[in-house]
C-alpha cells in the first residue's frame, strides 16, 4: 500500500511539474529576427533575413537561414531560367554570419522578440525539423515563397496569426513598384525585370504580401502587439540594435524612379537617327553602311530578348507568362541581323526584307498600344512602349525611304526646232 501511495505522488508531481519544466526549457532560448541590407550582386538587391536562436544551455547562437542556394553551382543559371531554383534552410553561427555580411558591406540589424516560453520552444522545434535533410529544400519563388516569407510564416505560426493580422492593410506599392525601386541603381537589371515581368506583379497587394521584402518584415514586426501578464498588450519587439554598419551605401529608394521620359527620349533618339540615316543612305554610302551596322546589334538584342520572353512563357516563371511586351520586343527582329549586313552592302532584297521586319514590328507595337484600352490587358508596360514604338517607326520610315526606287531622271532636251 505504501508503494502505491509513493507511485501516485510521483505521478501527480510529474503531471503538475511537467508543464513548468517544458516552459523552463523554452525560457533558455532568445529568439531574434536578423535583417540584412541589400548588396551589390543582382541576387542581393532585395536584402535578406534569418532567425537567430540563442541558447543558454549549452551557450550558443544559431542562425537559421532560409536563403541558401548553390551560388557557385553550374546548374544555377539553367535552374533559374527554368524557374526551378531550389533554396534550402541552413544553419550557421552568428559570428560567421556577421563576418560574411560585414565583408559584403551590408547592414545587419537584430530584433529580439518577446515570445513566451512555449512559443520559443515550438519555434525552435519547428526550425530543427525544417532543417533536417529531408525537409530543408523548397522551390524558390521571388514574391510568394522566399527567404523572407519563410521567416514571416514561421513567426506568424507561433503567434497564432497575429503577424498576418497586423499586415492586413492594403499596400501602397505593387510588386513591380518594389522591384523597380530596388533595382534603379542598375539600369540593365531594371530594364530586364521591367520588360520580362507581366501583369501578375501589377495587381494590388497587402502589407502581408509586401513582406517578401525583409525590410517589410522588420517594419511590420514593430507594429505587432501580443498579450502581457497583466491582461493588456505589449510590443512583440522588445529590443533592436544594429550589429553591422554599411558605410558609403546609399539609402533605399522609397519609390521607383519616373523613367518614362527617359525611355521615350531614348526611343525617339534611336528612331530619329534611323530615319535620318535611311533618308541619306540613298545618296551616301557611309550613311547606308552605318544604318546597316546599327540594324545588326539592334536586331540581335531585341530578337534575343523577344525569344527569351516567349520561352519564359513555357517555364515555371509564372510572373513572366503572357508578356504583352512580346508585341514591342518582337522575336522576329533577329531577321535584322542578316538583313542589316545586306543593307550595308546595298542589296535590294535585304533592304526590302529589313523594311518588312520593321513595318511588321511597328504594327505589332501599335497593336500593343490599342490593347491598353481593353480591360483584359493590365500590364504596366508604358515605358517599354515609349521606347519601342518610336524606334520601330523611325526604322520603318528610314528603310522605306531607302527602299524607294530612285526618281526618274528628267528627259534630255531634244534638238531645237526651226521656225516654219
Amino acid at each position: 500500500m505504501f508503494r502505491r501511495w509513493i507511485a501516485l505522488a510521483v505521478a501527480i508531481a510529474l503531471f503538475v511539474l511537467a508543464p513548468r519544466a517544458r516552459a523552463e526549457d523554452g525560457d533558455q532560448y532568445t529568439v531574434s529576427v536578423i535583417t540584412f541590407g541589400p548588396g551589390d550582386h543582382p541576387f542581393f538587391k532585395f536584402g535578406h533575413n534569418a532567425i537567430l536562436i540563442e541558447e543558454a544551455r549549452p551557450r550558443r547562437q544559431i542562425v537559421f537561414n532560409f536563403g541558401t542556394f548553390g551560388f557557385g553551382s553550374w546548374t544555377l543559371l539553367p535552374e533559374f531560367l527554368r524557374g526551378r531554383l531550389s533554396y534550402w534552410l541552413s544553419t550557421s553561427s552568428l559570428e560567421r554570419t556577421v563576418r560574411h555580411y560585414r565583408a559584403e558591406n551590408r547592414t545587419v540589424d537584430q530584433q529580439v522578440l518577446g515570445l513566451t516560453a512555449a512559443q520559443k520552444r515550438d519555434l525552435v522545434a519547428a526550425l530543427r525539423e525544417n532543417a533536417l535533410p529531408e525537409n530543408m529544400y523548397y522551390r524558390y519563388d521571388y514574391y510568394l515563397d522566399n527567404c523572407s516569407t519563410r521567416v514571416r510564416d514561421a513567426i506568424d505560426r507561433v503567434l497564432g496569426g497575429r503577424l498576418r493580422q497586423a499586415a492586413g492593410a492594403a499596400a501602397r506599392q505593387s510588386f513591380r513598384d518594389h522591384t523597380l525601386r530596388l533595382t534603379a541603381d542598375s539600369p540593365h537589371i531594371y530594364f530586364a525585370l521591367d520588360a520580362a515581368m507581366t501583369a501578375q506583379i501589377d495587381q494590388p497587394i497587402t502589407v502581408w504580401d509586401e513582406m517578401f521584402l525583409p525590410v517589410r518584415v522588420q517594419e511590420t514586426l514593430r507594429e505587432v502587439r501580443v498579450p502581457d501578464d497583466a491582461g493588456g498588450e505589449r510590443p512583440l519587439v522588445v529590443s533592436e540594435r544594429r550589429l553591422v554598419e554599411a558605410p558609403g551605401r546609399a539609402p533605399l529608394r522609397d519609390a521607383p524612379p519616373r523613367s518614362l521620359p527617359y525611355y521615350a527620349g531614348i526611343g525617339v533618339a534611336f528612331g530619329a537617327s534611323l530615319l535620318a540615316l535611311g533618308r541619306r543612305a540613298r545618296r551616301s554610302r557611309s550613311a547606308r553602311v552605318l544604318l546597316g551596322a546599327l540594324l545588326v546589334p539592334l536586331g540581335l538584342v531585341i530578337g534575343v530578348l523577344g525569344v527569351l520572353f516567349a520561352l519564359l512563357w513555357a517555364t515555371d516563371h509564372r510572373v513572366a507568362h503572357g508578356n504583352e511586351n512580346l508585341l514591342q520586343i518582337v522575336p522576329w527582329a533577329l531577321l535584322l541581323v542578316g538583313s542589316g549586313i545586306g543593307v550595308a552592302r546595298a542589296r535590294p532584297r535585304s533592304i526590302e526584307r529589313a523594311y518588312r521586319v520593321a513595318t511588321s514590328a511597328l504594327v505589332a507595337s501599335a497593336l500593343g498600344v490599342v490593347l491598353q484600352v481593353l480591360p483584359w490587358f493590365r500590364q504596366e508596360n508604358g515605358r517599354v512602349i515609349a521606347l519601342m514604338l518610336p524606334l520601330w517607326a523611325g526604322m520603318a520610315l528610314g528603310l522605306r525611304a531607302l527602299a524607294k526606287p530612285p526618281a526618274p531622271a528628267p528627259p534630255a532636251p531634244g534638238p531645237a526646232e526651226g521656225a516654219a
